[in-house]
């Protein structure tokens, strides 16, 4: 609105209209025209475009000013006050359905009539701001597939407004009763919402419905209850989103239930080959003891006639035997690994660890060998399986660690991010970390078999057994300066 007011004077006496002008303008209002018939109004007020009329009820032409004022209300919702000497029944009774913002029964005072103007454009610019923000609001909801609704039990309707409603049949204004809303329902959203139609109950509602074409919706509902018993609130067909989830649920189930059939069917591969691992393993057994058992009756027989190529030869198969047993029984034990349960209970590594370093100071006395253990460290694990885990480690430790004139062999623990972190460290020949992931692959070996003997399987049962508690193993090492290998053993 403009800060200088713009009135039409709507008024078939000239000198009633020209005294009313001089009035309104010595007020600070702005008089954009008079006009003594409804034409002559209405050409007016679509040229001027004024903030407000002031009507007489009697005026030239065809129409009255009731007339002109109801299309001027329905037309340009313009606010109008009336000003008139009638004051019947049957006139206000017209003039109240046009709901004018004001009446002024002629004569009057200045006072009352700028008090009057002054209530009507105040309420006018309230109601247009209240009428702007509702068609936001309208078009923010229509946006959002949202609506209005209202529940009165008392009176037994259900309104609703908005796209929701149209979907559901519902006709602006119009209600359904309570129990023609709760045949859309699904039975048990039918039974829950006739739970929840209680006094005091505020609830967020997903519900699946049946539209007028027979197909399902789904409505989020969101309403309170008034002080007058009613529930009010807000509606949103949220059928694209509960279809998507249902479509991501089903999805679900089909994946893990391929997932449970493909891990059902590696679950019997891995069955199948550690069977055929073991049972491969096993036969061989036998021919292998068989190639070592003659070669021996063959050296203590028949060595002399063989000379010393032959003596050779044979002691190189001998050696090649009894590699092979120890690789067999190696491949035995690392297939009895993932068949053997777990029995976790809580161990003192640090006892196991000092138990294998006096095993290996027996078995090689001359070496000099500095083996560092704290007094005490307790972990849970499998009693059996852990400390095969330290063996594999500490015995890589101290054979690779063989170069060195003394050697320094540490078992230790240390916290990180809250989780203890054990290692096995030495100073022998080291390696390169290029190699690092490489170290826990069966039978691969950084050095030869003439430098470093073994099976080339320790560090790889290791693996398995630190995965079968949970935790994970890792190596650092650099060439020439020893290696640290660490494990965790998971919670």
């Amino acid at each position: 609105m403009s800060a200088q007011p713009k009135i039409l004077i709507v008024e078939d006496e000239g000198i009633v209209a020209f005294n009313l002008q001089q009035r309104l303008q010595q007020m600070g209002y702005q008089v954009t025209g008079l006009a003594e018939s409804g034409n002559e109004g209405l050409s007016l007020v679509s040229s001027q475009r004024p903030d407000l009329v002031l009507m007489d009820i009697h005026i030239k032409g065809e129409m009255d000013g009731i007339e002109l004022a109801r299309m001027l209300t329905r037309d340009h919702a313009l606010p109008i006050i009336y000003l008139t000497a009638y004051s019947e029944d049957t006139t206000l009774e017209r003039a109240r359905q046009t709901q004018p913002y004001g009446y002024l029964i002629k004569p009057f005072s200045e006072r009352e009539l700028h008090a009057t103007i002054q209530m009507a454009l105040e309420r006018h610019q309230v109601q247009t701001a209240l009428r702007d923000s509702q068609q936001l609001l309208s078009q923010a909801l229509e946006a959002a597939l949202m609506g209005t609704i209202e529940i009165d039990l008392a009176q037994d309707t259900v309104r609703m407004n908005g796209a929701p409603g149209a979907t559901l049949g519902f006709v602006p204004g119009q209600a359904q009763t309570v129990d023609a809303f709760l045949a859309r329902l699904s039975a048990a959203d039918r039974e829950q919402m006739r739970e929840d139609l209680r006094p005091g109950v505020n609830r967020r509602h997903v519900l699946s419905l049946v539209s007028t074409e027979g197909l399902e919706h789904w409505l989020q509902i969101d309403v309170t209850t008034t002080d007058d018993g009613r529930m009010r609130g807000v509606v949103q067909d949220v059928s694209a989103r509960e279809r998507a989830r249902l479509t991501m649920l089903r999805t679900n189930e089909q994946l893990e239930e391929r997932v449970a059939e493909r891990t059902a069917e590696l679950r019997q591969h891995v069955q199948e080959l550690e069977a055929f691992s073991h049972t491969a393993a096993h036969d061989l057994r036998s021919p292998i003891r068989a190639i070592a058992g003659l070669g021996e009756i063959l050296m203590e027989m028949h060595g002399e006639q063989l000379g010393d190529d032959g003596r050779q030869m044979l002691d190189r198969m001998r050696q090649a035997a009894r590699r092979m047993g120890e690789l067999i029984e190696a491949l035995l034990g690392l297939s009895k690994l993932s068949r053997a349960p777990l029995h976790p209970q809580p161990v003192d590594l640090a006892v196991m660890a000092r138990e294998i370093g006096e095993a290996l100071r027996q078995a090689e006395p001359g070496r000099a060998v500095d083996f560092d253990t704290p007094d005490s460290l307790m972990a849970t694990a499998d009693p059996a399986l852990i400390r095969s885990v330290l063996d594999n480690l500490l015995r890589n430790a101290w054979k690779f660690s063989r170069e060195r004139e003394r050697a320094h062999i540490r078992f230790s623990a240390e916290e990180q991010d809250g989780e203890p972190v054990y290692a096995v460290s030495d100073n022998g020949c080291g390696f390169d970390m290029k190699h690092g992931a490489q170290l826990f692959s069966p039978f691969f070996r950084l050095h030869s078999e003439q430098t470093y003997g073994g099976t080339g399987l320790g560090l790889s049962i290791a693996q398995r057994i630190v995965g079968r508690h949970g935790g994970r193993i890792w190596a650092e090492g650099r060439p020439g300066e020893g290696a640290t290998i660490r494990f965790t053993l998971g919670a």
